[in-house]
C-alpha cells in the first residue's frame, strides 16, 4: 500500500513537472531563424556587411563599458571597508569629519562611512560616490553583460544571420564570442582591409582621412616655403637697380637653393609620415600585400608633386626612399 502511493505522487511529481518544462517552453519565445538560401552570393555579401556593422558597434559597447567596470573596481579596491562609525575620515576622499561642517553619513549598501560629498540619495537609499555609481552601470549594461560575457546575445538578428549561413561549416557557432564571429564574417567577405584592433576599428576610411590631413599640412607648408622664397627674390630684383648684379645672381642662387633644400625637407618628412601611418595600419591586417609600402606611398606623393609642377614626372622606383 505504501509503495502504490509513493509511487502515485512520483507519477504525479514527474507529470507536473512535465507539464512545467511544456509551459515554461510554451511562454519562451521561439529562436529567431533566418533562411538565407533564397539570396544571391551577392545579396548575401549586403546583408553579411550589415551584420558585420552590428557586429562592430557591440564589440565597442562592450570594451567601452569594461573600461567603466575596471574604473569602478579599481576606485572600490583603493576604498577600505570599515565598522559604521569607527572611520575618521572619509573612505573615498580622505576629508576629516566635523560636525556640522563635514558629517559623516554611512552607506546603505557597503556601510562605508563618507562624507555627504561623497554621498548621494538614490531611490530614498543614502549611496556613496561608488555605490551609486555601480547602480547605475548594471542598470546601464543590464544582468546580460557580466551574468555570461562569453556569448548572452543568441536573439539577435545578426546572429541567427551567421548561424543560418555557417551552420554546415562551423559546429560550434553558439560558442564564439562577438569578436570572433566578426572575424568569421571578415574571411567570409575577403579582404577588406578593415580590423578590428585593441577596441577601436580601422577602416580605410580613417586611414584615408589621416592621409589627407597629412597631404593638407605639407601643401600648407609649401606654400609657406613658396611665399617666403618669392619674397625673397622681390628684395633681391628691389636691390638690382642700386646693387652690384653679381651679388644679385648669388642671393638669387642661394635663394634657389634654400628653397629646393626646405622643398626637399618637406617632402621628405611627408615621405616619412605616409610610411609610418600606412605601415601601422597594414600589420594590423592578416592580408597578403599586393605592393611594398613604400611603392604605394611614392605613387601618393608622385601625383602630389605632378600637382604642385603642373605635368606628370618620372620617378626611378627602384632607388630605395630617402630615409630609413
Amino acid at each position: 500500500m505504501g509503495r502504490s502511493i509513493s509511487s502515485q505522487r512520483s507519477g504525479r511529481t514527474a507529470v507536473q513537472d512535465t507539464v512545467s518544462r511544456r509551459s515554461r517552453r510554451a511562454s519562451e519565445p521561439p529562436p529567431f531563424e533566418v533562411n538565407l538560401s533564397p539570396f544571391s552570393e551577392e545579396e548575401r555579401r549586403l546583408i553579411l556587411s550589415v551584420v558585420k556593422r552590428d557586429l562592430e558597434l557591440r564589440c565597442m559597447e562592450k570594451q567601452r563599458l569594461k573600461k567603466i567596470r575596471r574604473g569602478l573596481l579599481l576606485e572600490d579596491s583603493k576604498a577600505p571597508l570599515s565598522l559604521p562609525g569607527a572611520a575618521r575620515n572619509c573612505t573615498i576622499c580622505s576629508s576629516q569629519f566635523l560636525m556640522l561642517i563635514n558629517p559623516r553619513v554611512t552607506c546603505d549598501l557597503c556601510k562605508r562611512d563618507v562624507c555627504k560629498r561623497c554621498s548621494k540619495v538614490y531611490s530614498e537609499d543614502l549611496l556613496c560616490s561608488i555605490c551609486s555609481r555601480d547602480v547605475f552601470y548594471k542598470a546601464m549594461v543590464c544582468q546580460w553583460f557580466y551574468s555570461n560575457t562569453s556569448k548572452q546575445s543568441s536573439g539577435c538578428a545578426s546572429d541567427a544571420i551567421v548561424k543560418s549561413l555557417f551552420r554546415d561549416n562551423l559546429p560550434g557557432l553558439n560558442d564564439l564570442t562577438d569578436e570572433q564571429m566578426y572575424d568569421t564574417i571578415t574571411r567570409y567577405l575577403g579582404p577588406n582591409r578593415r580590423t578590428y584592433v585593441n577596441g577601436e576599428f580601422i577602416t580605410p576610411e580613417v586611414m584615408q582621412k589621416i592621409q589627407n590631413e597629412q597631404i593638407r599640412l605639407f601643401h600648407k607648408k609649401y606654400k609657406g616655403i613658396k611665399s617666403s622664397a618669392l619674397a625673397d627674390l622681390l628684395k633681391v630684383r628691389a636691390n638690382a637697380q642700386v646693387g652690384d648684379s653679381k651679388i644679385n645672381e648669388v642671393e638669387i642662387e642661394a635663394t634657389t637653393a634654400r628653397f629646393l633644400q626646405q622643398t626637399r625637407e618637406a617632402l621628405t618628412q611627408l615621405l616619412k609620415m605616409l610610411c609610418i601611418t600606412e605601415e601601422k595600419y597594414n600589420v594590423t591586417l592578416d592580408l597578403p600585400r599586393k605592393q611594398p609600402t613604400g611603392s604605394q606611398v611614392l605613387a601618393i606623393v608622385q601625383r602630389q608633386v605632378e600637382h604642385i609642377v603642373g605635368h606628370t614626372i618620372e620617378v626611378r622606383r627602384h632607388h630605395s626612399l630617402p630615409f630609413k
